[in-house]
């Protein structure tokens, strides 16, 4: 029996996420309010029967992952598929940055084409098929039952975008669980971004 249940895990905040800055595969570290998210996904965790951590070699995800693998006792295994999208020159900026500097740009990226790069970017597509090819090969484990991912906002919502036709209108906050369980041949989402582990508070 291959993986049944996956949990899909944002990293916890940054001082860019609270700017609302576009970080793609920027270096940017967990703030404090970013840790004490991610202690407190852990310890939720900790409550629950899973086999394997991987994550997004990026640092935010990494010190996550890290702060989660601590307290459950799995070491948290890199993939650089589940990395973030690359947005290029965009990264920084706030998209109200963007639209001033790269008018053009902002506007392509704006229309939702799957297939547009920012510049000096990856398009969606790219981030679906790369994020679609780990997804493949992490639940097709046979010695794991449940595994968590810990990924990036934007590269949850556009895998998840190219696995399902409709996706609850609700954002991906930071530490939110997205888990989705096999039933016979297709994937269900049980839960959608959701963050019980902090009770309505501390949430981005």
């Amino acid at each position: 029996m291959s993986v049944e249940k996956v949990l899909l895990i944002r990293h916890g905040e940054t001082d860019f996420n609270r700017e609302h800055r576009l970080q793609g595969v920027m270096e940017i570290p967990l703030n404090e309010r970013g840790r004490d998210q991610a202690a407190a996904v852990a310890r939720y965790l900790k409550g629950l029967s899973i086999d394997a951590l991987y994550t997004s070699p990026i640092l935010r995800a990494q010190k996550t992952a890290e702060i989660i693998g601590n307290l459950i006792g799995l070491p948290p295994r890199a993939d650089e598929r589940l990395r973030e999208i690359e947005f290029g020159l965009f990264e920084g900026l706030t998209f109200g940055e963007v639209e001033d500097l790269f008018p053009a740009a902002h506007r392509n990226w704006s229309t939702g084409y799957l297939a547009y790069k920012a510049p000096q970017g990856e398009s969606r597509q790219d981030v679906q098929r790369r994020m679609r090819a780990a997804w493949d090969d992490l639940t097709a484990n046979v010695d794991h039952k449940t595994i968590a991912l810990v990924s990036h906002g934007s590269a949850i919502a556009i895998f998840l975008g190219s696995m399902y036709a409709l996706l609850p209108d609700t954002s991906i906050k930071n530490t939110s669980i997205t888990a989705l369980k096999r039933r016979e041949e297709i994937w269900e989402i049980i839960g959608f971004a959701q963050t019980p582990h902090l009770n309505g508070r501390d949430e981005s």
